[in-house]
């Protein structure tokens, strides 16, 4: 922690093409509060002023990680919490909430403030809640090192800002549900056996792999498997083997003259008829009139 506390922050006008664009930053900043130090720092816009005493509800959705030193969250949506270094906590419209370092300790804070209807559609879609506001980012360096192009950005004021702050925020979230689907995945043992199993999978697709073979091998039942892995990557076992065979599928379309049999085979489906069927289901034409557009645009 630094001996004195030194803060940078900036507060965005929106315009009509930041709105446009489905996210725009409102805010982005970050502090390291000293031992003993005022908190808030003064110069914040009144309606953003965290005060413990009263707390705050935004207009907003902001995204806080906090790299150093201790403190405490609470919300209206459940009770204080212990805030320690990787941790990252999500803040909802709406929301009343506070939060506010140690006094002893003080500690190191960065935030990106956003919203737009891309933001709205993450909450109504459940990919993010104020149910769940406070996660652990593992990817301390990745996250740090975010923050720290962020401020670059910022202080060069380089065209498009908005636009790439969106950017930098769409990241963000990103790292928070990625732990969100680790944390959910915790009693199904480490998430590294889902990560070795999707290796198995890229590198054999071609074969005919039984998934519950496959979760008998990386320790897990295969209700856990199944369930972990959907977490994971959104998709069952069984549907992340099929859109890998047919992306491999799409390739040996484009780059070679196979027959669409020598092609079906050489992904892992054993029918023919199967391979043309699903190719058509999924893509929306035929793997004849695919390999047929792809070759006139090459």
């Amino acid at each position: 922690m630094k001996s004195e506390t030194t803060t940078f922050y900036r507060y965005f006008p929106i315009s009509h093409r930041d709105k446009s664009w489905g996210l725009y930053a409102t805010t982005a900043g970050e502090s390291h509060i000293a031992p003993r130090s005022p908190y808030p720092p003064s110069g914040h816009p009144k309606n953003y002023a965290a005060e413990w005493q009263k707390g705050r509800v935004l207009d907003e959705f902001q995204f806080v990680y906090i790299s150093s030193g201790a403190g405490n969250f609470e919300s209206e949506s459940g009770p204080s919490i212990r805030i320690e270094p990787g941790h990252a906590f999500l803040l909802f419209p709406g929301i009343w909430h506070r939060y506010s370092p140690d006094s002893e300790i003080g500690w190191g804070e960065h935030w990106i403030g956003f919203n737009g209807e891309t933001a709205r559609h993450w909450r109504r879609c459940r990919f993010i809640s104020a149910k769940n506001p406070i996660l652990k980012i593992s990817a301390h360096d990745a996250t740090l090192m975010t923050f720290s192009r962020i401020m670059q950005f910022v202080r060069s004021n380089c065209p498009a800002l908005q636009q790439i702050l969106a950017g930098a925020a769409t990241y963000m979230v990103g790292l928070f549900y990625s732990a969100q689907q680790t944390q959910s995945a915790a009693d199904a043992q480490s998430p590294n056996a889902i990560e070795l199993a999707i290796a198995r999978i890229n590198s054999e697709f071609a074969q005919n792999l039984d998934m519950k073979s496959l979760a008998e091998k990386v320790g897990l039942s295969y209700s856990s498997f199944r369930s972990t892995f959907a977490a994971h990557t959104g998709l069952s076992p069984h549907k992340y083997l099929l859109e890998l065979r047919l992306i491999q599928a799409r390739k040996l379309l484009v780059e070679t003259n196979l027959s669409i049999k020598e092609i079906a085979l050489q992904t892992g489906f054993e029918d023919e008829h199967y391979f043309s069927r699903l190719f058509h289901q999924k893509i929306n034409v035929t793997a004849g009139q695919f390999r047929s557009r792809s070759q006139r645009h090459r």
